[in-house]
Formats: C-alpha cells, structure tokens, sequence
C-alpha cells in the first residue's frame, strides 16, 4: 500500500504542534522547527511507501545482520522482562528488518495465538511477561535502564491500547500509514489483539526524544482523535513483540 496524502495545509499541522510547548517565547521555534520536519517528510514520502505483507513460512531464525541505517539500531530482549535478565540485552544492535522476520516466524504465532487464548486478565499478564520477547526501538542499551543508553536511534514508537475488533485496528493502522507528514517504519497490532504499535522517525536535532513524543501524540489526538499510552515517553521504554500477519513496514524494509 502506498501512503497517500489526506489534503491537509502545512499550517493546519503546525498550530497543535506549536502549542504545546507552552511558553509562548518558545512557540516559533516550534513552529519553525516543525515546518521544516514537515518539508522533509514530504520529500521522504515521494520515495517510500507502506504496504501490509504476509507471514513468512519459516522455522528458523531470522538473519540478525541485516544492513541498517546506523540512527535505527536499537536493542532486543528475550523473554523475561521482569528477570534480571530482562535487563541485559540478547541483541544489542538490531533493526526494523530484524523484529519483521523475528515476528512472522510459526514459532511467535503460537506464543501470540496463546496469549491471545488465555481469558484470565492477571494470566494473561503473566504469560505476556514471561513468554514474549520486547524491543527498546528507541534507543541501544548496555542495560535497560537510562543510565544504559548507548545511542538514540530517531525511532519513537507509540501505543493505542484498547482500539477495538480487528476492523478498528486495522482502519486506524491505515490511517497512520496514510498520514502525510510522518512516515510509518512499522505499524503492527498489539499482543493483545485489539490495540496498535505504531513507529516513526524523528529528528533528534531539532527537540529531544520526549519534546517530539509529546508533540506527535497531541498532533494524533488534535488530527485524528487517537490517545497515545503516555509511558513510551520515556527513551527506556520497552514493546513486547508478537505475531501480526498484516504487519506494515517501509519499503526498504520488506524488500529482503
């Protein structure tokens, strides 16, 4: 699928944005700052598309050394993450294109396919915890905590909890996909099942991880009416992985 542009003026983007830095000596910056994010992302879009893909029908593990650009290299976790060891990474460096062959393996559909069976909450809860493996895609880690970055990656990824049937996710993953002015590297249904997992690129050089989290999350909630989890805020902030069948990613990154 190809992203699509909804007809929207630069200007119409920008107000949201600006507003919530608050300070009013600080909202042309913000503006500025924000038109010009908007032009590259502009550009960006003329050359790359999102498109849903199939599961592989794979048994064994994804290549791990896929190439990369080095600001998208994060860290990924085995299952565990309230063991020890979920504070150590089991991949350190690794890319969009790792998670997408990660997560479309038999094995990750049967761990999703349980979850998703287990009708007990607390249950439910537990198994997500012990069985699921996660992503830092914000950043790469020594140890998973902020004292343990070790470089930003210019992903942030942003979660929709409770969307609804499989028709609810799968309308707001495309219209994320179709926004003009933030490019979709992934968008794939949570462990859950009814809720989304949605990662963009930012530049770094014009506001800090947590500036731009802020300011996507009130443009989704002014532009389309969607509440963004708080918590990703952090740089530190982990995203289980699980089985999506309609997983959508960049066109660089499917293309393997």
């Amino acid at each position: 699928m190809s992203a699509v542009r909804n007809g929207h003026s630069s200007s119409d983007r920008i107000a949201p944005l600006a507003a919530i830095y608050g300070d009013p000596a600080n909202r042309g910056l913000a503006k500025r700052d924000m038109q010009t994010y908007i032009e590259q992302q502009k550009e960006r879009n003329n050359i790359m598309t999102t498109q849903p893909t199939r599961p592989q029908d794979a048994a064994g593990s994804p290549d791990l050394y896929a190439p990369a650009a080095p600001s998208e290299r994060f860290s990924l976790f085995g299952a565990g993450i309230n063991k020890p060891s979920g504070l150590v990474p089991h991949i350190r460096e690794a890319t969009l294109r790792d998670v997408y062959r990660w997560m479309n393996t038999m094995r990750m559909k049967e761990l999703t396919d349980k979850l998703r069976s287990i009708g007990d909450e607390r249950e439910r809860k537990l198994f997500k915890a012990s069985r699921l493996p996660f992503a830092t895609f914000s950043g790469t880690f020594s140890r998973r905590c902020a004292e343990g970055l070790i470089s930003h990656s210019s992903l942030l990824c942003f979660d929709f909890d409770h969307l609804g049937d499989s028709h609810e996710v799968m309308r707001v993953k495309l219209l994320l996909v179709a926004d003009p002015y933030f490019e979709t590297r992934m968008a794939f249904t949570s462990p859950s099942g009814d809720g989304l997992k949605w990662i963009t690129q930012v530049d770094l050089g014009r506001g800090t991880h947590e500036q731009w989290y802020r300011a996507i999350r009130n443009y989704l909630q002014q532009q389309y009416g969607l509440s963004a989890d708080p918590a990703p805020s952090s740089v530190v902030s982990a995203c289980f992985l699980c089985f999506d069948a309609n997983v959508m990613v960049g066109e660089d990154i499917a293309a393997f």
